[in-house]
């Protein structure tokens, strides 16, 4: 099934991850897809933040570690890594080792904590594997990729993704670097790249039609912009309930959050059209 990969050239903030929460948990919600979220930072509490009040996680292995004298580090990643080196993995064991969100539709792979770089490696070595056995299981595998290309793990995800959604912001210098990029890597000049701006202002002289007539792409670019609510609330594990509060069907254009679901909405299906199509060979 599909393999989704969020990416970006630099390391300046692009909203790239919260881009792809708003997206990810948006499409469980409104459309009948089972959706795994992959998250390949180190040691980065964004993702968890988003679903879970860090508060109570921290309480909860405080208590644990008093009852059992240690914590549990056979979890998320680390514990599918020692698996997968192992050649004992199966799609069907993945699901021992997620975070479930919404039941049968959105599960969450994280928990990569590495404080030395032989352990990092030895994750990095095992994302790809890992990364296709789940894509035999869920209908979309959406990863969370590290940014940059000095990692040779990121470019191994690259090239087993079926679409790269690369972020991009509308400062004038993020546009023409995509530009460069498509030019002078073949990775992304093709049907399975698809840009997106993060945190989009749209009483920015850089609208997404702007942007994307500047970066000779058709249409208009997918966006995602900046909302206080959904900010606020991927802050405090609250990212779920925002999703099922606001759905699609239970607002209306009037609420100060329709803009912002109609953008998710658009590039939600953006991504899929765009699978589809590359499924069928256009």
């Amino acid at each position: 099934m599909p393999i989704v990969s969020f990416w970006s050239e630099h390391k300046k903030e692009t909203a790239q991850t919260l881009s792809m929460i708003a997206i990810a948990t948006h499409m469980a919600v409104e459309h009948n897809y089972k959706i795994l979220v992959i998250d390949t930072y180190f040691n980065n509490k964004t993702i968890s933040n988003c679903y879970w009040d860090s508060t109570i996680t921290e309480q909860a292995k405080a208590i644990k570690q008093l009852n059992q004298g240690k914590l549990d580090l056979g979890n998320g990643l680390s514990g599918l890594a020692q698996l997968v080196s192992s050649g004992k993995e199966s799609p069907e064991s993945i699901k021992d080792y997620t975070k479930v969100i919404f039941k049968n539709r959105l599960e969450v792979l994280t928990g990569n904590k590495a404080e030395n770089l032989p352990d990092i490696q030895r994750l990095e070595v095992n994302f790809k594997d890992i990364i296709k056995v789940a894509a035999k299981y869920y209908d979309y595998v959406f990863v969370d990729l590290q940014k940059g290309l000095d990692r040779p793990f990121i470019k191994d995800v690259l090239e087993i993704s079926n679409l790269i959604v690369v972020n991009v912001t509308q400062r004038r210098d993020s546009i023409e670097d995509y530009m460069k990029l498509k030019d002078s890597n073949e990775l992304f000049n093709s049907k399975r790249i698809l840009p997106l701006i993060g945190r989009y202002d749209r009483y920015s002289k850089y609208t997404k039609k702007n942007v994307a007539k500047f970066a000779g792409e058709r249409g208009e670019m997918s966006a995602v912009s900046y909302n206080t609510l959904f900010f606020e609330s991927a802050s405090e594990g609250m990212v779920s309930n925002y999703f099922l509060k606001f759905r699609m069907s239970l607002i209306d254009s009037t609420d100060r959050n329709a803009v912002f679901l109609s953008e998710v909405a658009s590039a939600t299906n953006d991504i899929i059209n765009r699978v589809k199509a590359l499924q069928m060979g256009f």
